[in-house]
C-alpha cells in the first residue's frame, strides 16, 4: 500500500488527529453525564471513560507523528479546522444539538469563512514556506564550499 510522503503525511496524520481530539470531547461529554447522574463509581465502569483515555492517547500520538513529518505548515490546517468540524458534527449527530438559526446563521457562516481564511493565510506565510522549501544559502565572501576540501595553504 502507497502511502502519503512529506506535507500530505502530516495533513493525514493531523485530520487523524483532529478527528481523535474531537471524539475524545464527545466520549468526555458522555463520561461526566454518567458522572453526574451515577456518581465516582459509575464514572469509573463507564466504557466512556476508557473510551476517552484511549482515544485521546491515541490522538496525541498521531499529532506526535504528524508534527515529526513535516513542518507545521502541513499539518496545522487540517488539525485546526478537522478537529472544529468534526466536534461540530458529533454534537449535532450524537447529543441532537442544534446550531442557531434565522439572524445568527449570516455571522456564523461569515465566522467560519474568516478562520478557515486565517488558518490557511497564517500557514502560508513566508516564514513557515521557507520552512518547507528553503533556499540554499549563498557562500559569504571569501568563504569556500564545505565540499571543495581542504584550503591549498593548509595541505600537507
Amino acid at each position: 500500500m502507497r502511502r502519503p510522503r512529506g506535507l500530505a503525511r502530516a495533513a493525514c496524520l493531523a485530520a487523524a488527529a483532529a478527528i481523535g481530539n474531537a471524539l475524545t470531547a464527545a466520549l468526555v461529554k458522555s463520561a461526566m453525564n454518567v458522572m453526574s447522574e451515577q456518581g465516582a463509581t459509575g464514572f469509573f465502569l463507564a466504557w466512556q471513560t476508557y473510551g476517552f483515555a484511549a482515544a485521546g492517547s491515541l490522538s496525541i500520538l498521531l499529532l506526535g507523528y504528524a508534527m515529526q513529518a513535516a513542518p507545521l505548515i502541513a499539518s496545522q490546517p487540517a488539525l485546526t479546522l478537522g478537529d472544529a468540524t468534526v466536534s461540530f458534527c458529533l454534537g449535532v449527530v450524537l447529543y441532537a444539538e442544534s446550531p442557531r438559526h434565522g439572524l445568527w446563521t449570516l455571522p456564523a457562516f461569515l465566522g467560519v469563512a474568516l478562520l478557515c481564511y486565517g488558518v490557511f493565510a497564517l500557514s502560508r506565510t513566508p516564514c513557515l514556506a521557507g520552512c518547507v522549501n528553503p533556499e540554499p544559502e549563498e557562500p559569504r565572501h571569501g568563504a569556500r564550499p564545505a565540499s571543495a576540501g581542504p584550503h591549498p595553504a593548509t595541505a600537507d
